[in-house]
């Protein structure tokens, strides 16, 4: 009879079938609906986030544009700005985290994946948030930072200080780089604990157990000098 695989087996293969297969059905079926639902979503709190800054949120495809109230400096008779806003660097993360979830043994998968999607939903819109507030103070101070460079335009207002433009920046590199990888990980980590405590940690204290209790090798047999 073939001797079952180990559960940690399992899940990296898995991973490597379930991960791609997700983030295949969010692109093609998720990505544009979940854009429109952020879009509306941020258009809808930006008068209470940014009133005298953002007029809404314009919609194309799958990305999403700031339109600011802020004229251009060189055309003030320009009532608006538009500004990039993309959803997708936020939204992969529930493919990331269906992926992890679908490829974990255990039961009730599920209802893992109705909850962890539920958790995740509001730190995909505090992502875009704050790549928007982001992108607001860039226009506005006209400073490139990190990686992104501001409009041609100059905005017709006053630039931030460099402490809170400081803080936006750190905000946008939270949103890009450290959230994307992090939350559905500690999402996927609260939801299996079960797993990670029976089988990842049970297996560990098993293996040093078990190196615990072999007995030391012996030592090698003295040479006989009369040979």
């Amino acid at each position: 009879m073939p001797r079952p695989l180990d559960p940690l087996v399992r899940l990296l293969l898995g991973a490597a079938l379930c991960l791609p297969l997700c983030l295949g059905l969010w692109w093609w079926f998720v990505r544009n609906p979940l854009a429109q639902l952020l879009g509306h979503t941020v258009g809808f709190l930006s008068p209470w986030l940014w009133p005298e800054t953002v007029l809404g949120i314009g919609l194309d495809g799958d990305k999403g544009l700031i339109v600011s109230l802020l004229p251009p400096l060189t055309d003030s008779a320009r009532m608006f700005m538009a500004l990039p806003l993309p959803f997708n660097r936020a939204s992969v993360i529930l493919p990331l985290f269906w992926g992890l979830t679908l490829a974990t043994p255990g039961r009730a998968p599920l209802r893992r994946l109705l909850l962890g999607t539920l958790l995740l939903l509001p730190v995909v819109l505090a992502m875009v948030l704050l790549y928007a507030q982001f992108q607001i103070a860039l226009y506005r101070t006209h400073l490139p930072s990190l990686t992104e460079t501001p409009p041609p335009e100059y905005a017709l207002a006053l630039p931030d200080s460099p402490l809170l433009y400081h803080l936006w920046g750190l905000g946008r590199q939270l949103a890009f780089l450290v959230l994307p990888v992090v939350a559905p990980l500690l999402t996927w980590l609260l939801l299996h604990r079960p797993f990670l405590r029976t089988v990842i940690l049970g297996g560990l204290l098993q293996r040093g157990a078990r190196s615990d209790s072999e007995p030391p090798p012996s030592p090698p047999a003295p040479l006989d000098p009369e040979k």
